[in-house]
């Protein structure tokens, strides 16, 4: 069964303007806080994109260079209530997910 869902991203809120070089410590600070367990990383020449596990679920944590932001992917439909939930932890409430 293939249980797809759409989904809007929401950008990760970030203290400092992202940057291709500023984004791996900014992503190890942000794994810290969310207690989340750093799986693999993978680089292009203009993204970075690392898998991270929380409680079973697993969710990709991404970059992309020429809008400098981050935001979660959830790597299956059913880690998209997780990807949302841990976005609501670091952005706050007051940003709408979903």
């Amino acid at each position: 069964m293939n249980d797809e869902k759409s989904s809007a991203a929401v950008a990760l809120v970030a203290v400092q303007p992202l940057s291709f070089e500023s984004f791996p410590a900014w992503a190890e600070q942000f794994i810290t806080v969310l207690d989340l367990q750093l799986i693999e990383r993978e680089q292009g020449a203009d993204y970075q994109q690392w898998l991270l596990g929380f409680e079973g679920s697993r969710v990709l944590l991404c970059f992309e260079h020429y809008g400098n932001c981050a935001w979660l992917q959830p790597f299956s439909a059913a880690d998209q209530e997780v990807a949302a939930w841990l976005t609501e932890q670091w952005n706050g409430p007051s940003v709408a997910v979903g």
